[in-house]
């Protein structure tokens, strides 16, 4: 298990230099040729690979990732009432070093207030949305975490710190889409991610049995190398 007090320094330290997420700017007007993803006149370097290891090593990553806001203990009642259990610890002191914004895919989800998706919802709206039917078959428990694009979503387990993944795209319209737990607790989760070996939920089918099961961390990693978009 790793330790939650060095998580959290390494988290604070991460949203003091404003390089808190996936990918994060270089330098203005620095390293522009060649391929590579870019936002204006900035390269984009993307944390676990080796050029955003480099440009680190040679001070390339900008500071311009502001720090997000802190959640204050009325969001954190608020969450815990939503999703009906305590939240983990860890999750808990995360979210008060800020609400949301910081960490895997797009940014931790955050309370009431804080950090949403690309569909403007926190994480406590999207707790609302189960309530109308929203989200089937999700298991009790569940606090969503974060959104990795092409509505791919994490989800922690509460209080337990399982994590679990909801992938729709392999899915029929018409199906619903299942939840499956992953080799990670919370702990983990975060200290990959802050390695750079994370890897995003991703639901694949299982012909022999004609239904769906999360891919392992090395299934993932495989098909990720071998170019799996």
């Amino acid at each position: 298990m790793t330790d939650s007090q060095d998580i959290l320094r390494r988290v604070r330290g991460l949203i003091a230099a404003g390089q808190h997420r996936d990918q994060v700017p270089g330098l203005p007007g620095v390293e522009l040729e060649g391929a590579g993803m870019f936002s204006g006149d900035r390269r984009i370097y993307t944390r676990g690979t080796d050029e955003y290891a480099s440009a680190a090593e040679r001070g390339l990553l900008d500071r311009l990732l502001p720090p997000p806001p802190s959640a204050d203990r009325a969001a954190i009642e608020e969450a815990e009432s939503l999703v009906g259990a305590p939240l983990p610890a860890l999750l808990k002191d995360l979210y008060s070093v800020a609400n949301g914004g910081f960490g895997p895919g797009y940014g931790l989800l955050g309370l009431q207030g804080g950090f949403t998706d690309d569909m403007h919802r926190t994480a406590v709206d999207i707790l609302s949305e189960v309530a109308t039917g929203n989200w089937p078959g999700m298991p009790a428990g569940l606090m969503p975490l974060c959104h990795w694009g092409c509505a791919i979503y994490s989800f922690v387990h509460c209080p337990s710190g399982r994590i679990f993944g909801w992938d729709p795209n392999p899915v029929e319209p018409d199906d619903d889409v299942p939840f499956f737990e992953q080799e990670y607790l919370l702990d983990d989760w975060i200290d990959s991610w802050l390695v750079g070996s994370l890897q995003q939920p991703w639901l694949i089918y299982n012909p022999e049995s004609g239904t769906y099961r999360g891919a392992t961390i090395e299934e993932t990693r495989s098909a990720l190398a071998a170019g799996w978009e």
